[in-house]
């Protein structure tokens, strides 16, 4: 796929790569002599690995404080990679979770629903890194390790007085972008690669069902439900039982003071719940129907519907590593529509009144509102377009943002937050600015396995020539037609991009008036220019994907838009890919260069204790197709094996 407007600026980072290869393959003897010009000295590929795992190991742990682009003169400086690598791994996007202990005791309480996993394994969420001994690399005991899987976090809302605050379960950044993959009989973490086996939906599935228990009248309007209190008292019976006899059961601790003071946070938690059951069983009643509208109502009827005799995935999954992050957010703004103050903020110009503006202003929010609600199965996405998360690599790189180039860098961390939260008012903005400059310049995780320099310098030309000049240079924000599967590029409508970027708008807002910094705000001119960056305008007829730059593209399998190819090797030889395979091994197939993808792992495959989440990904599902992108399809198999040698190093 040849670009004619290439430009000189094309994988400059690539080039120090290249420049590595063109030094690792000029003898074929790695062992050095004294007498050996300094030119001529060979370093391996593993001592290229250690000084790449060194340089990332830098960056994260870089405290020095610099400014970053959206500080203005005024501004004392105040961020470094170290405050950002705290935030994007432990710190939630948003306060409005499920309270800590109420998660913990819903899942003892519905085994049925929650399968028992304490540790919620069965839906992606590993350990965290330190529950694994560093000696041996094997999970320490049950009661030593984080009593939440790594990436889920808990937070306080601070707009709730002090004395009634709950620790609040919500995911942060790292639960969708640190990958894990088994390397010499251990699990390791890779900051930034995208989390293959984590089921985000699927949480939404579970909790939708807790939530339907606790519900005795069920009702479309929320003033005539009625809850369940048998089942309300079932729950704080736990609660109450469990406190009082092992209250450290609930936060753990590695150290005798530790548990005790976990334990006091415990007494003090579940005495909160206790003192307001209803209130904590209505958090989960209205999440529930928050997912029922969007999920169900909406999405389920609108898009994951057999159509013309093709079958449409689960609308809860299962989908390790994949989300269908737009096409679900859309039902945000169906939701958010049946609010007036979602209105309020609106200009009197705005598109959502067209036609209304000769009403009076309250009449005019009112008809609004019904409009957009009634209308959303016109402008919601109408086919399933669930997505693979990316990787954060050298980001600054991809120029627009998502598979789809459908936003600008500035939103790109707030848009996702909102979607995430679903209620601009407690998504966390404050630690969304630090994520931009974290993952501008995040450098990649190297290949972990070993690599033939001399093959992969025989790829180098070919993957020089006919990708990164080509196609998948820094930058490019073109977007093309492959011939891969295009629900997820056609799904953002008019209106749903109007809609979406208006929470993204709101939540701004609420954070600057609250005397926040005014850094999620675009500053193009113009309302209209800042809609463009927030949400670029859909395309219609001529939307695609992008081509990023492809850093570690190692860890990013399975491949295309969807995660329909399992490896590069069946990315490049089209007619060999599968028609089923699985997803979400965290074992490696070194040949073809992907996770495992032809069997299933077994229940301790990592090790005793560790989670295990798979699933058969089918790629004659509506949205999960595994057609075009055939470039390469034409090279031998020793170019195509030399090419994909190459790309373990990128």
């Amino acid at each position: 796929m040849k670009n004619p407007n290439f430009h000189t600026s094309v994988m400059i980072r690539c080039g120090m790569i290249m420049f590595f290869l063109t030094a690792l393959i000029s003898c074929t003897d790695t062992r050095h002599e004294d007498s050996d010009p300094p030119g001529q000295q060979v370093r391996t590929w593993e001592d290229e690995r250690i000084q790449r795992e060194k340089q990332q190991l830098d960056y994260l742990n870089d405290a020095t404080i610099r400014k970053i682009e959206t500080d203005d003169d005024e501004r004392t400086p105040w961020y470094s990679n170290q405050l950002g690598y705290e935030w994007f791994s432990t710190y939630p996007l948003a306060f409005n979770g499920v309270p800590f202990v109420l998660l913990r005791a819903v899942i003892e309480v519905y085994p049925e629903i929650w399968k028992g996993e304490g540790s919620l394994g069965n839906l992606g969420f590993g350990p965290h890194p330190d529950d694994y001994d560093p000696e041996t690399g094997k999970l320490l005991p049950p009661e030593q390790r984080h009593p939440l899987p790594y990436g889920l976090f808990t937070v306080q809302d601070p707009m709730i007085p002090e004395e009634k605050r709950t620790d609040n379960v919500f995911f942060s950044c790292a639960a969708c972008h640190t990958g894990r993959v088994y390397v010499n009989d251990r699990v390791r973490h890779f900051v930034g690669a995208p989390n293959s086996e984590i089921d985000a939906q699927a949480y939404a599935g579970l909790l939708y069902q807790t939530g339907k228990k606790l519900i005795k009248v069920d009702s479309a309007d929320p003033s005539k439900i009625e809850v369940d209190l048998a089942q309300v008292s079932k729950i704080a019976t736990f609660l109450k039982e469990k406190v009082e006899a092992d209250p450290a059961w609930f936060y753990g601790g590695r150290t005798t003071q530790e548990i005790l003071n976990n334990a006091e946070r415990a007494k003090v938690q579940v005495g909160r719940i206790l003192d307001n059951m209803e209130g904590a069983a209505k958090i989960l009643i209205s999440s529930a129907k928050k997912t029922e509208l969007m999920y169900l109502a909406l999405a389920a009827k609108l898009s994951y519907t057999e159509k013309d005799g093709q079958k449409a995935p689960g609308i809860f999954g299962p989908r390790p590593g994949r989300m269908d992050a737009f096409g679900i957010a859309a039902g945000l703004v169906a939701l958010h529509a049946k609010r007036d103050s979602f209105f309020a903020r609106l200009p009197d110009d705005h598109p959502f009144f067209a036609g209304l503006e000769e009403l009076p202003r309250e009449e005019r929010i009112k008809q609004a509102s019904e409009r957009l609600f009634k209308t959303a199965p016109e402008w919601m996405p109408h086919e399933p377009g669930a997505s693979d998360i990316k990787s954060l690599w050298y980001s600054r790189d991809h120029g627009l943002a998502n598979w789809d180039s459908n936003q600008a860098a500035e939103a790109r961390v707030l848009a996702s937050g909102v979607s995430s939260g679903g209620d601009p008012s407690k998504v966390d903005v404050r630690i969304h600015e630090a994520m931009n400059p974290f993952i501008n310049d995040l450098p990649p995780s190297p290949y972990p396995f070993a690599v033939d320099v001399e093959l992969a310098a025989k790829g180098k030309p070919l993957f020089e020539r006919e990708c990164a000049a080509a196609c998948h240079y820094s930058r490019n924000t073109n977007v093309y037609n492959v011939g891969t599967d295009m629900n997820r590029a056609v799904q953002i409508s008019p209106t749903a991009r109007l809609g979406l970027l208006e929470l993204t708008r709101e939540a701004c807002e609420l954070y600057i008036e609250q005397g926040g910094s005014d850094w999620c705000r675009p500053k193009r001119g113009s309302r209209a220019a800042d809609d463009e960056a927030y949400f670029v305008t859909p395309r219609g007829d001529e939307s695609g994907y992008k081509p990023d730059v492809l850093h570690g593209i190692w860890a990013q399998a399975p491949y295309l838009h969807n995660g329909s190819v399992p490896t590069l090797w069946h990315l490049l030889r089209p007619t060999e890919r599968p028609t089923k395979f699985i997803r979400g091994n965290i074992k490696y197939d070194e040949q073809l260069v992907g996770f495992v993808w032809d069997r299933a792992p077994a229940l301790d495959e990592y090790g005793p204790g560790d989670s295990v989440h798979f699933a058969e990904h089918d790629t004659t599902l509506r949205g999960n197709s595994n057609a075009g992108h055939t470039y390469g399809s034409e090279w031998s198999d020793e170019q195509v094996r030399a090419v994909i040698e190459y790309m373990k190093t990128l």
